[in-house]
């Protein structure tokens, strides 16, 4: 009984002295944590557990004293503490941190410390207010000059002949003040250096679409050199705007006019054409060969080249290009006088391009034939609308697939960036060299249609670099650099 009695009472004496010493290491660490600022304590929410008051308050004296980061569009201004007499209020904010910390001083905050040691409890979290300083005059006064700045009202694009380019559209910027401010001023009192940074509210109104002068203004730059006649013809053929310079003037119809053998022939055609007229295609528009051309034509007049032709001309004048014709096959003018066809355009006095008699066109008859193609293959268009059954999406692909794969003498494609998707035909004779084209980008899909001439003769030297301008000047104008 005794030995019992004495098993209890050690018992006992080693509990409490275990809840003693427990108790002394809880109170210890609760005293030392009362020199520091409690876990979970925030003030404008950065996180100051335990660090000293003393520490704290540094810590938000170099907040307040970095830069806010504003951004207007792309453009990153530092706002300095000093332009908007920012500051932070040291004593005020050291007088609500003392009396956030007064109730510690409570008789039951160890007890609360102890029951979160024990039940692995987090502390109540507690948000002090930082007391901050700044001149809401001065945040106006900034705002206005970052208006003053930046703002401008829509431009249009500027060409730069001499640079072969345009300066591009901008689109108007305003910024939003009354809108801006708040969101500046809670950047202005953030402490946490992710928040001191503000995205302006700045409204845009978008930029003049490009009128298609601008580009006419740009060519004629690129021109003002030139001693002779260019007629160029531009469409866009997303938007319908058109560039009209000497477009209406007849020139020697070339190599061009293959376009519109080719055209007819899928016109006449029921079926695909068989391998060796699909030859002559390739050859004709690939290869610009004038046999290959003529054994076309007299596949479409029956066996007969110089009725082909006819048959040829008859097919434009039924689209309503009433200046363009081919009188006789290429290279086969030998003892047939020279016909006598006015039209429109070689009716004109005003400007004489001293035109072949025997084959003719004007820019705009060869850029509307391109726009046909390119509607028909979108199976729309006056092709379609004048021959449903006769011509066909599929066959109007062709033509266009056809031209896409002539590589020679690219002209007005050396202007354009390599890759540009280009269905052109040239063809030249000593006064006139001409180019039409196709071209489809990302910027939008347009026709440009070009034929130079210069009396007596047209020195190549001259002529390429000033197709490749105007490829270079139109591309960019759709496109921008």
């Amino acid at each position: 009984m005794q030995r019992r009695q004495s098993s209890v009472g050690f018992l006992s004496f080693t509990l409490l002295t275990i809840l003693i010493l427990g108790g002394a290491w809880l109170y210890t660490n609760w005293k030392s944590s009362q020199a520091v600022l409690p876990p979970n304590l925030t003030i404008n929410h950065v996180p100051m557990g335990g660090m000293t008051r003393d520490q704290a308050l540094e810590l938000l004296d170099q907040a307040y004293k970095t830069p806010i980061t504003v951004t207007y569009r792309s453009t990153i201004i530092q706002l300095l503490p000093d332009m908007i007499g920012l500051s932070l209020d040291t004593q005020a904010t050291a007088a609500n941190l003392d009396e956030a910390l007064a109730e510690r001083s409570q008789s039951n905050d160890f007890f609360i410390y102890v029951l979160n040691q024990l039940l692995h409890r987090e502390p109540e979290a507690r948000e002090v207010s930082a007391v901050v300083l700044y001149s809401r005059e001065r945040v106006d006064a900034f705002l206005e000059r970052t208006a003053q700045k930046y703002d401008h009202p829509p431009q249009a694009a500027v060409p730069l002949p001499d640079a072969g380019t345009f300066r591009p559209p901008r689109e108007g910027t305003e910024l939003d003040i009354d809108a801006s401010r708040p969101l500046l001023i809670q950047a202005i009192l953030a402490a946490k250096p992710e928040e001191r940074q503000v995205k302006l509210i700045v409204h845009t109104e978008p930029a003049p679409p490009a009128a298609m002068d601008l580009l006419g203004t740009a060519i004629q730059g690129t021109l003002k050199d030139f001693n002779g006649v260019a007629g160029i013809f531009v469409k866009d053929l997303n938007g319908g705007q058109e560039l009209c310079l000497n477009c209406g003037v007849a020139f020697a119809g070339l190599s061009t006019l293959k376009i519109a053998i080719v055209t007819d022939l899928y016109r006449t055609l029921d079926a695909p054409p068989a391998p060796h007229l699909t030859a002559l295609i390739s050859e004709t528009l690939t290869e610009s060969d004038n046999a290959a051309a003529n054994l076309l034509l007299a596949q479409i007049g029956a066996g007969d080249p110089y009725r082909g032709a006819k048959h040829v001309t008859e097919f434009l004048q039924s689209l309503g290009l009433q200046s363009t014709f081919i009188a006789v096959p290429y290279d086969l003018k030998e003892n047939i006088p020279p016909p006598d066809i006015v039209t429109p355009a070689n009716a004109r006095t005003d400007i004489n391009t001293d035109p072949d008699p025997y084959i003719q066109t004007t820019p705009l008859e060869m850029g509307m034939l391109l726009e046909g193609l390119y509607q028909c293959e979108q199976d729309g268009g006056f092709l379609r609308i004048l021959y449903p059954q006769q011509i066909t999406p599929q066959e109007c692909h062709s033509v266009l697939t056809w031209m896409g794969r002539n590589e020679i003498n690219t002209l007005l494609g050396a202007g354009m960036p390599e890759g540009t998707h280009i269905m052109h035909k040239h063809g030249w004779t000593g006064d006139t060299h001409a180019d039409v084209a196709l071209v489809t980008s990302d910027g939008g899909d347009f026709v440009l249609s070009v034929f130079l001439y210069a009396p007596d003769w047209l020195v190549w030297e001259e002529s390429e670099p000033t197709f490749a301008a105007i490829g270079q000047l139109t591309y960019r104008f759709f496109n921008g650099e």
